[in-house]
């Protein structure tokens, strides 16, 4: 099969499209035809080597964790999906490989495909899906009245965020460009603020969830707009200790993330706030849930372009020009 790899750290000049051998599964595995893949920035971060320092690879390294496909094989163990089923899925970080003809894949980890998605459409859902879900709902304890900012609203996270905090119920603020403010309405915000033209922090206050996709720049600004013990989620900068040691980060990662975290905190001590981080992991259960979400007419995928496998160097190229209107696709047949 025909796969996206890279032998060493680097560009994305530096991908090579190989003939591998298609994967065997285990007994707890299906094996899925591939039909797309999204990209994300997590997966040109990896390609350029930023997160060595948290998560070991070895080379040569397979690329893409977003997918959706066909499954050709069913592992013995395997009692919830049949073959020809359609499924949509988020890899480890630790097995990745959805820029491929073929992927293995633990069958925990995937769920039947929205039933009124393509492929296309479904492919762009899981990391955003997964980190928006649990992020919000887990780690914020999300409810119907609230009222939380998403920063990047236009963003690929962002679009996910607003139809999805929506759909329990919050009234929804989101930061982004004046010419987006069309699309972001029709996903459901209720306020929309400018970035290039106004400050958030003096635009809003008494919110009860800031959720953070751009970085802690912005971290002392959003403990402004939060009322008294409101929450900000973060899904950038340091995870937290127990999900380093999950990672097989070493002992001085654990220490800068014990010494920012006890940092973090401090900072929404005063601001009467608590600060949380999350750090995305795949979930069938989970996309389960979402796709019934989606299913109900509630989210819709919001795709900036597409492109076929072999101009993967392209699209990767876009996604770090930062200026993509919700995900990049890539197609594979």
């Amino acid at each position: 099969m025909k796969a996206a790899v890279m032998q060493k750290y680097g560009k994305p000049e530096n991908i090579q499209f190989l003939d591998i051998e298609k994967p065997k599964i285990a007994h707890n595995e299906v094996l899925v035809k591939m039909k797309a893949a999204s990209i994300n920035p997590v997966d040109w971060k990896i390609m350029k080597g930023e997160l060595k320092p948290i998560i070991h690879f070895s080379f040569p390294m397979r690329l893409g964790s977003d997918g959706a496909g066909i499954i050709e094989e069913v592992g013995s163990a395997v009692n919830d999906f049949n073959v020809g089923d359609e499924v949509y899925f988020r890899t480890e970080v630790s097995h990745m490989g959805t820029f491929a003809e073929y992927i293995n894949i633990s069958s925990d980890l995937i769920a039947k495909k929205p039933s009124n998605m393509t492929f296309t459409e479904a492919a762009s859902i899981p990391l955003v899906g997964l980190t928006s879900y649990q992020a919000l709902s887990d780690r914020a304890n999300i409810k119907s009245g609230n009222k939380v900012l998403i920063h990047a609203g236009s963003g690929g996270i962002g679009t996910f965020a607003i139809q999805y905090a929506k759909h329990i119920g919050a009234y929804v603020a989101t930061t982004g460009s004046e010419k987006r403010f069309d699309l972001l309405k029709n996903l459901g915000a209720d306020k929309l603020i400018d970035y290039k033209k106004e400050q958030f922090e003096n635009e809003l206050k008494d919110y009860d969830i800031v959720y953070d996709t751009i970085g802690a720049d912005y971290h002392e600004k959003s403990y402004k707009v939060l009322a008294k013990d409101g929450k900000l989620v973060s899904i950038l900068g340091i995870p937290t200790v127990d999900v380093l040691s999950k990672l097989g980060a070493n002992w001085l990662i654990k220490t800068i993330s014990r010494i920012n975290l006890m940092f973090k905190n401090n900072q929404a001590k005063k601001h009467h706030a608590t600060y949380l981080h999350h750090f995305m992991h795949g979930s069938g259960k989970e996309l389960a849930a979402i796709g019934k979400i989606i299913e109900q007419g509630k989210i819709k995928a919001v795709i900036d372009s597409t492109y076929s496998l072999e101009k993967l160097k392209e699209a990767i190229n876009n996604s770090v020009g930062g200026r993509a209107v919700g995900k990049i696709v890539v197609e594979i047949e």
